[in-house]
C-alpha cells in the first residue's frame, strides 16, 4: 500500500492515519514500537481477502502532524486513543490484534470499554505487572537489563540510530538483525526513530495485574514465540495463565518479530483465531 492509499480518521480533532482492505467484520491492528500503520500493510492486504482489516498509526508515531500539547506518551494514552479510534470508526465491536508495546494499551482499552471489542489477540505483551512468580520476575528483570541497557546507553549519548539498531537487534534476538531485514522494514523503523526518546521516558503504564486480566469481559487470546527471549515470553505466559482458558498458543520457532518476518503465517494464525 502507498501513502496515497492512507486515510485519516478524525478522533476528537486529531487525524489518525490508517489503511484498510476488504469488507465484513472489522479487525483492527495495533503496531508496536518503531512502527506505524505501514507495519501491517502486508497483513492488512492478506486478511482483507476475508475480512475488513484496518491498521492505524498510534499517536506520536509515523509522520502525522500530532498536536504538541497532546497527552503524555505511554500505554495509557495509546489505550485511550484506541477507544477513541474504535468509537470514531463506528463499526464496533471490533476484533483487535495488538503486538508487543501495544499489548498493554489494548488491555487498558478492553478493561475500560469492553463493549467496543468482540475479542482480542495479543502477541507478546511486554509489561511484567501480570507476573506473579518471583523467580520468573527476576529472570524478566535480568533479561530486560541485558536488552535495554545498551539501548539506553546509545540514547544517552545521543546516538538514536544506534539505539534503533539495538532495539531491533534485541527484539530479533541477535546482533545484526536490523541490517539483515528487508529495506522496507528498516525504512519504517528509522522513520519512527523520533519516538525513541519518548519510548525510553514513557509515562508509567496503567496498573493492570493478573487479577485484572482474569476479570476481563472480552475473550482474549495471548500468543508468543517458542524462540522469543524471556523479556517477552515471561509476561506472555503470565498473561495467558491469568486469563485462563485453552485458546492461548506458543508458536514453535517464532521470535518477537515473527508477525513481520512471516506475515502469511501470522495472518493464517489470525484467521484461525477468528474462526
Amino acid at each position: 500500500m502507498t501513502n496515497e492509499e492512507m486515510r485519516l480518521l478524525d478522533v476528537d480533532g486529531e487525524g489518525f492515519p490508517y489503511i484498510e482492505a476488504g469488507e465484513g467484520a472489522p479487525v483492527v491492528f495495533m503496531h508496536g514500537a518503531l512502527g506505524d500503520c505501514r507495519t501491517w500493510e502486508r497483513q492488512v492486504r492478506l486478511l482483507g481477502r476475508s475480512a475488513r482489516a484496518i491498521a492505524y498509526t498510534q499517536r506520536y508515531f509515523g509522520d502525522a502532524h500530532w498536536r504538541p500539547d497532546g497527552p503524555p506518551f505511554g500505554t495509557r494514552c495509546h489505550g485511550e486513543d484506541l477507544i477513541g479510534f474504535v468509537e470514531a470508526l463506528g463499526a464496533g465491536p471490533v476484533a483487535l490484534v495488538a503486538w508487543s508495546y501495544a499489548g498493554h494499551a489494548a488491555f487498558h482499552a478492553i478493561r475500560e470499554r469492553p463493549e467496543l471489542f468482540s475479542r482480542a489477540l495479543i502477541y507478546e505483551p511486554g509489561v511484567p505487572s501480570y507476573v506473579r512468580d518471583e523467580a520468573a520476575l527476576a529472570r524478566f528483570g535480568e533479561d530486560a537489563q541485558a536488552m535495554f541497557g545498551p539501548i539506553f546507553e546509545a540514547a544517552g549519548r545521543g546516538d538514536m540510530e544506534e539505539a534503533v539498531r539495538r532495539l531491533i537487534d534485541g527484539s530479533g534476538g541477535r546482533a545484526g538483525y536490523f541490517e539483515a531485514q528487508e529495506e522496507r522494514r528498516r525504512e519504517i523503523e528509522f522513520d519512527n526513530m523520533h519516538t525513541m526518546p519518548l519510548l525510553l521516558a514513557q509515562e508509567a503504564p496503567p496498573e493492570i495485574g493478573a487479577d485484572d486480566l482474569a476479570a476481563l469481559r472480552v475473550p482474549v487470546t495471548v500468543m508468543w514465540g517458542g524462540a522469543t527471549r524471556p523479556v517477552f515470553s515471561i509476561p506472555s505466559r503470565a498473561a495467558a495463565e491469568a486469563i485462563g482458558g485453552t485458546a492461548h498458543r506458543e508458536i514453535a520457532g517464532a521470535g518477537h518479530l515473527w508477525p513481520d518476518e512471516e506475515p502469511e503465517a501470522f495472518v493464517k494464525a489470525v484467521r484461525g483465531w477468528l474462526g
